[in-house]
């Protein structure tokens, strides 16, 4: 019988930390498809402290009830709007309230003004 693996779904910079951890001093030696990922997770993850990321997405699990994945989503585009926020959740959260939509932009909030936030392309 196979052995059944767990996975867990990770944000951006989690995925960042791992790779950079792995592979710091050897890039000369990368293949091309890793030097590719390399390259995207330095231009899109947006959140530079992987720690303060995985709060984010557990408080948005714990306070508004979202599920990893969403919350996961949520934390690597990190929305600034309400409409933003709604091209994402709607199909999964048609009910959701304005005190919710509040609280997530909120707690992203928090997460860009810690100094957390990295603009893209930078």
């Amino acid at each position: 019988m196979p052995k059944k693996i767990k996975m867990n779904p990770l944000t951006l910079s989690e995925v960042k930390t791992l790779v950079y951890e792995q592979w710091k001093g050897r890039l000369e030696t990368m293949t091309l498809e890793q030097k590719r990922l390399f390259e995207y997770l330095a231009k899109f993850a947006r959140v530079e402290d992987a720690k303060m990321a995985r709060r984010a997405v557990k408080r948005l699990m714990k306070e508004i009830g979202l599920k990893e994945e969403d919350a996961i989503v949520l934390v690597n585009v990190l929305p600034k709007k309400k409409e933003e926020i709604t091209s994402y959740l709607y199909k999964d959260y048609p009910l959701m309230g304005e005190k919710e939509y509040e609280k997530i932009l909120n707690i992203l909030k928090e997460v860009r003004g810690s100094g957390g936030e990295r603009k893209c392309g930078d």
